[in-house]
């Protein structure tokens, strides 16, 4: 299928094509062709996606290229009926006539706990539709094969409330309603809490860093150490943050000595992947993603003037800055 011109993007905005897409921003994406009824052809593109059946696949998973039916199979991994989640797709690709009943379907949900009919997102004439589908189509059915996305990651839960108690080493979480909904004994006393998603399966857990030793201990179960690194030097502020945009939050420290971010990209090799010197004698280190690209940066705040200042990506140019709160607040960001 030939090539067109491209578009400027429209969609929900996401992470840099071909990187990690949370579910809920794949099916975002695909609604916006629904919602504003692009009309299917093999031909014409919209958002720089073709505007048929894989294209609308392509463009909801930000591939940044046009795969077709022979080739979408290769950006994901084969899945069961069973494993079917919002944002996977099932494939149909009749490899001797590749025109002849060739199709994908964006999954969403089912329809019920029968597993026997589903909502289903597509591009197919006259307009992209999103509609009840019986398992697995509605023609071809024993052909199509359920697949997900290699990059997809699942949705963050919503944040709750959480404390550390220093003199117990114990993390107390609550629910949405603010009641104690959870808590566990991790690290021992003067050990510095942290919490963060390490091993990227859209859940925080506990972790700490112990600066006698420069030691990270993170676990995936808030049980037990599933992770150990020893990274920074003594004085080092710990801070952890996903640097490079993979969906796992990894380590990092922050130097006062010499106003220094050393990050990584691993919580078992923990190797510097990024280094930059930002900010001025008696800052604070903090992280958020100033730009909404899906990676978390550096940043410094000034308690002086009660400054923010947020740092693009392995730069020291300030793309976020902000005046607020009082001289000695301590800072927090987040996307509130």
């Amino acid at each position: 299928m030939a090539e067109g011109a491209k578009e400027t993007f429209s969609a929900a905005a996401t992470a840099e094509s071909g990187g990690p897409i949370s579910r809920s921003t794949v099916i975002a994406r695909a609604r916006t062709w629904v919602d504003a009824q692009v009309p299917y052809s093999q031909s014409d593109y919209r958002d720089g996606y073709r505007t048929d059946c894989s294209g609308l696949v392509s463009m909801a998973w930000n591939l940044g290229t046009n795969a077709w039916t022979g080739n979408l199979d290769t950006y994901a991994d084969r899945i069961s009926k069973n494993e079917l989640r919002k944002g996977d797709m099932l494939l149909f690709h009749n490899a001797s006539n590749p025109v002849s009943g060739s199709h994908v379907v964006l999954f969403e949900a089912w329809t019920d706990s029968s597993m026997t009919s589903y909502i289903g997102i597509e591009q197919t004439p006259p307009n992209a539709v999103r509609r009840v589908i019986p398992y697995a189509y509605f023609k071809n059915s024993s052909s199509y094969i359920p697949y997900r996305y290699k990059n997809i990651v699942e949705d963050a839960a919503p944040a709750t409330a959480g404390v550390y108690r220093p003199d117990e080493s114990v993390f107390y979480v609550s629910d949405k309603s603010g009641n104690l909904s959870g808590y566990a004994a991790f690290g021992a006393q003067g050990d510095v809490p942290l919490t963060g998603d390490w091993n990227k399966d859209g859940k925080d857990t506990f972790g700490v860093y112990r600066p006698q030793t420069h030691t990270f201990l993170l676990t995936d179960n808030n049980s037990t150490v599933t992770m150990e690194s020893t990274f920074g030097d003594a004085g080092d502020v710990p801070l952890v943050g996903d640097w490079d945009g993979d969906g796992t939050d990894t380590l990092g420290v922050y130097r006062p000595t010499n106003q220094t971010f050393y990050l990584s990209d691993s919580n078992t090799s923990a190797n510097v992947n990024h280094q930059t010197t930002f900010g001025n004698p008696g800052d604070t280190p903090i992280k958020g993603d100033w730009n909404g690209d899906g990676t978390d940066k550096i940043g410094v705040y000034r308690p002086a003037e009660s400054d923010f200042y947020g740092a693009a990506k392995d730069s020291t140019t300030v793309i976020y800055n902000a005046r607020f709160g009082n001289p000695g607040d301590t800072p927090t960001t987040g996307q509130w």
